[in-house]
């Protein structure tokens, strides 16, 4: 026994050698990589610096929709005017997966291709592929959106196998980063541009799931990108088009909206993006452009959001980015001296960014010509001369450069030692990415997920699972083109026995395909409304519409749930987005929740992989399911639903009593 005893600690003493050892090996690796990027950035110009600090987008060229680099006749030549940090792609680059992997392997030649570099330095290729609502990839596989996966009882491993997913299919097409997972908490209801992007409004679940997906997307190498820094989800203002304003104390924040990021930032986040919101209970005020208008900075723009609470406070040292600075909340603010979009403007809009601790610049303006191409000329020069002047100091550059650089060196991107390795043949790559992008089995996750999600909040006399017995069916969605995604689902039911094959079902849509402020509810559709045995109602909830009783929808779903039962039918109400329309539509006799509201019309049949459209909606498919009895639901609610009462406006408002709390969820 004491033999025994003596070799495992001489075992034990071994190992604790041997890590140190690597410890130490891996240490001095770590070291000599950082200090050769020191040298590279000590070598690099002005201008090299700074555009490596920039990421245009090239949605068009000329008008054109830019899908091959070699046909946007000019463009290749004005992106070797100057080595950007990188390019971002959006939906109208892509049409398939082939398509868009040769558009990348094109972009990243070109870019090798530049004369006179100090260093040639690979693009950082980002794309917006949250999942869910938010998609870039036509061909690929579309998941299931945040919240629902924040519904799922296994939600962590679901967040983590999304993440894996959308990982794999980003790193087939050859991109390297993702501008995803929404680390925001939808903690108001009415918001307008986060709502099923976030996981739940409780925040120590999104700090679990935004974490859970990032690792997802880590194993195939993407970038993961944590946003938006420091929390859209309690705004009422969609950023794109306006500057919201948020007015909580930093302590409010610290123990919500930065929950999720502080998390991220134990974890070791590479990458956080900044939200165009303002602060004003924690901000510093300041004069704007006018030397007149006196307010405050969004925290993309602010020292104390940036250097103050993510940099020193959360005790961030990676990447920062800046959400698009093309959204209103910066073109239309006025915030620094200068004519709307003109490039005194946006260097001034530059000089706050840079000076706040942000790293990188991106889309400050679209490449789309070559009067686009001299405001980046004009742009880079004019950062250069605030630079020069010293009025950002240069040392700040140098800090953003080399991180970005450490990020690249990281993940691959970038070998600091300028080994190259040899690119993969194109044709194999491409065959590889049209295997990989949509593939069976990443569709065949995604139904899986789609059932567990699925939540039932509402089954008077237990109403749910319906009856084979019933035959007179009316589905009726929000759009003309939602009738692929409910026609299939529907049909499915019949091919199971699900449904009696001598069940008539009428599909109608209720809102006007050319006006959708108006409502769509024929004479037709109302007659058949009250023959019907059974009404299943596709909801649409997004911001404060669903709120709006004189909205198109509304009108119409009011209307057809108040003639579903004047002829003695049931109403089945589908929420098909936000879960807040269950507290609107309170006279349905049963409510099942779906979150996702995207892909409607897309034909779950075309998955040809290499072009055209297979990101479609299974929550939709695992709805309909559980309304025939084919699924049983699981699921339970990530946020909770207030009561909303109506006005003398006409509008309905959120009380603080809670209708349906987190975590309510029937079943049968």
């Amino acid at each position: 026994m004491k033999n025994v005893l003596l070799k495992l600690i001489a075992y034990a003493l071994l190992s604790v050698m041997l890590f140190g050892m690597l410890s130490t090996t891996s240490l001095a690796a770590e070291m000599r990589k950082e200090n050769t990027i020191d040298k590279i950035v000590a070598n690099m110009t002005l201008d090299e610096k700074i555009s490596q600090m920039i990421i245009p987008a090239i949605r068009s060229w000329n008008g054109t929709p830019v899908t091959d680099l070699d046909a946007a006749g000019g463009l290749s030549a004005v992106l070797k005017k100057h080595q950007y940090g990188g390019i971002i792609l959006f939906g109208a680059n892509i049409t398939g997966s082939e398509q868009v992997t040769r558009l990348v392997r094109s972009l990243q030649q070109n870019n090798a291709a530049i004369d006179g570099v100090s260093t040639h330095i690979p693009y950082l290729m980002p794309v917006d592929e949250e999942g869910g609502i938010v998609i870039r990839l036509s061909a690929g596989t579309r998941m299931n959106g945040n919240m629902a996966l924040g519904a799922t009882k296994n939600a962590v491993s679901n967040a983590k196998k999304t993440g894996e997913i959308i990982g794999e299919e980003l790193a087939a097409a050859g991109f390297n980063a993702d501008f995803a997972p929404v680390a925001d908490v939808n903690n108001n209801p009415a918001n307008p541009v986060i709502g099923t992007r976030s996981f739940s409004d409780d925040p120590n679940l999104v700090a679990k799931l935004a974490s859970a997906y990032a690792y997802g997307l880590s194993k195939s190498g993407i970038v993961a990108t944590f946003k938006h820094f420091p929390g859209h989800g309690d705004t009422g203002t969609d950023s794109h088009i306006g500057t919201p304003s948020v007015a909580k104390t930093y302590e409010e924040i610290a123990s919500g909206e930065l929950i999720p990021f502080k998390k991220a930032i134990e974890g070791g986040a590479d990458l956080i993006m900044t939200a165009h919101i303002t602060y004003p209970m924690i901000d510093e005020e300041v004069t704007f452009g006018d030397g007149v208008t006196k307010g405050f900075y969004p925290a993309t723009m602010s020292k104390v959001m940036i250097s103050g609470i993510l940099r020193s406070r959360l005790g961030y040292n990676g990447v920062v980015v800046t959400d698009a600075l093309e959204m209103e909340a910066i073109r239309s603010g006025r915030l620094v001296p200068g004519e709307k979009d003109s490039v005194r403007y946006h260097v001034g809009i530059a000089e706050k960014v840079i000076s706040a601790g942000v790293d990188i610049l991106l889309l400050p303006l679209d490449l789309t010509d070559e009067k686009a191409a001299s405001f980046y000329d004009s742009y880079i020069a004019g950062i250069a001369s605030l630079v020069e002047q010293g009025s950002i100091n240069v040392s700040r550059i140098d800090e953003s450069v080399k991180r970005i650089l450490m990020l690249k060196a990281k993940y691959g991107i970038f070998d600091p030692d300028g080994n190259e390795k040899g690119a993969e043949d194109l044709n194999v790559k491409m065959q590889q990415a049209g295997a990989v992008i949509g593939s069976a089995s990443h569709h065949d996750t995604e139904m899986t997920i789609a059932r567990e999600a699925i939540t039932l909040v509402k089954n008077d006399q237990d109403f749910l699972p319906l009856a084979r017995e019933q035959t007179r069916i009316v589905a009726l969605g929000r759009q003309e083109g939602d009738a692929k995604a409910i026609g299939y689902a529907i049909g499915r039911m019949k091919e199971t026995g699900a449904l009696n094959p001598e069940a008539k079902i009428s599909v109608f849509y209720n809102c006007d395909t050319a006006d959708a402020k108006k409502p769509h509810y024929t004479d037709e559709m109302k007659q058949a409304i009250r023959d019907a045995d059974v009404v299943i109602g596709f909801s649409y909830a997004a911001g404060k519409n669903v709120l709006d009783l004189k909205d198109a929808q509304s009108v119409a779903l009011h209307s057809a749930i108040a003639d579903t039962h004047e002829g003695g039918g049931r109403f089945i109400l589908v929420s098909t987005n936000l879960p807040y329309d269950a507290a609107v539509y309170r006279a349905a006799d049963a409510i099942v929740l779906a979150y996702l509201g995207a892909g409607l019309n897309i034909d779950p049949t075309e998955r040809s992989g290499t072009a055209g459209s297979s990101a479609f909606n299974a929550n939709i498919i695992a709805a309909v399911e559980t309304v025939f009895g084919q699924n049983k639901p699981k699921g339970h609610l990530p946020v909770n639903l207030p009561r909303a009462e109506a006005g003398e406006d006409g509008m309905l408002r959120y009380t603080g009593e809670i209708l349906y709390p987190r975590g309510y969820g029937l079943n049968y």
